[in-house]
Formats: C-alpha cells, structure tokens, sequence
C-alpha cells in the first residue's frame, strides 16, 4: 500500500507539460528590421522573418509553446517574447524598439492584433493610436474620439474619410487627415505614431490596405 502511495505522490509531483498551441501571424514594424528569425516548432530550423515597409509580411505559421520568440540571426539571442491569446488564431504582430539590453541587443516589443475576418472585416477600418496624443474628429463625418491603443474597428464600406485633431492650449490642432480606399473585399489598418518632430502636432501614420488571411481570395499590399 505505501509503495502505491509513493507511485501516486510521485506521479502528482511532476511538472505539467505546457499544452502546445497553433496559429498563423503576419509582422509588421514601421521600422526597418532585417535580423529577426522564429522556430515554427520546437525541433524546426530557424526561419528569417521578412519585414516590408507599407505592408503585413508573409503569412507565418507556428505550433508550440504557448509563448512565441522572436530571436536574433547572428546571436540567437530572444529579442522579444509574445504572448498571444488562447481566442486569437490568426495574428497581426506589430514590433516597436524598445532600446537596447545590457548585451547590447535590441529588443522589441510586440502589439497583439486579432487579424482574422470575423475580428477585423472586409470593409472596416481599425486604428491603432500609439501617438500619445488624444485624438479625436470624424470618420467618414461620424463624430469619432480615439482610445490610447487598439479601438474596435469601424464599419466604413468602400472609402474612409479620417479627420482627426487633437487639443493644444486653448485651440484643436488638425493631427491627421487621410481618405482610404478599399476594394471590395478590403480592408484597411491606421497606425497612428507619434510626431516626428518634437514640439508637432502632426501625428505619422502607416496604413495597412488588405484582404483577411482567411477571407476568399486573399490580397495584400
């Protein structure tokens, strides 16, 4: 009796194995990044991740721990860590710099985006305030004020006409505005960054103009 009773306690003392979790995601950085690499499973050979300049990258997929990294080509050092929601299964991965670690690495930061067609629709426009200015205005002259961060994405058919200010002292400052064009299965992606100069009131921006990964007929530019 005693020797099953030790089985057991020994048999409960063991680690949990992690469950293992499958999704696909694109990456986008409005920096340039050229030396990132990813395993696509734990026994994989590293794969470079591609970034281009106005648009999502190649779709990626990946099985494995629930944690995904990213790793340096030349040191394979971890240069970001990502944890991705159980719900999400297909993933916009948006990278930001967030400077340089005691080995003279630089790190990253990782925006989790559910990117699937249910979540962010043909049609609709979903904006990503990371300009640390409050924003506000009209879309398609819909009054419109800004979340800090991921807003829900807004139903806005074939053209999206953004105005947007921000407030300064006394008065509103015009901060961005843009009209967006969608094909008839589009979809479109603003990425509001802070100014480029200090002192401006005119935030950057990245639009990101595309068809669902699982949407028929996928497109992306």
């Amino acid at each position: 009796m005693v020797f099953w009773l030790l089985i057991g306690v020994a048999t409960l003392a063991q680690p949990a194995v992690p469950p293992e979790r499958q999704w696909n995601f694109t990456v986008f950085s409005a920096q340039p990044i050229d030396d990132l690499t990813y395993l696509p499973r734990p026994d994989a050979t590293p794969v470079p991740l591609v970034f281009y300049p106005t648009a999502r990258a190649l779709r990626y997929s990946y099985s494995g721990p629930a944690t995904l990294r990213f790793y340096h080509a030349r040191t394979g050092a971890i240069a970001v860590e990502i944890d991705v929601p159980p719900e999400i299964r297909t993933s916009l991965l948006i990278l930001s710099a967030r400077g340089h670690a005691t080995d003279a690495a630089l790190h990253y930061e990782a925006t989790v985006v559910n990117d699937d067609a249910l979540s962010h629709a043909p049609g609709s426009l979903l904006i990503l305030n990371f300009s640390g200015l409050k924003l506000s205005g009209s879309i398609n002259r819909q009054p419109m004020t800004l979340l800090n961060g991921i807003n829900a994405p807004i139903r806005v058919g074939r053209d999206a006409a953004i105005n947007l200010r921000t407030p300064f002292k006394t008065r509103t400052y015009q901060a961005y505005a843009e009209t967006i064009a969608l094909e008839e299965s589009g979809r479109a992606l603003l990425l509001l960054l802070p100014p480029y100069r200090q002192g401006s009131l005119e935030v950057q921006s990245r639009v990101l103009v595309d068809s669902p990964l699982d949407a028929p007929g996928a497109k992306r530019r």
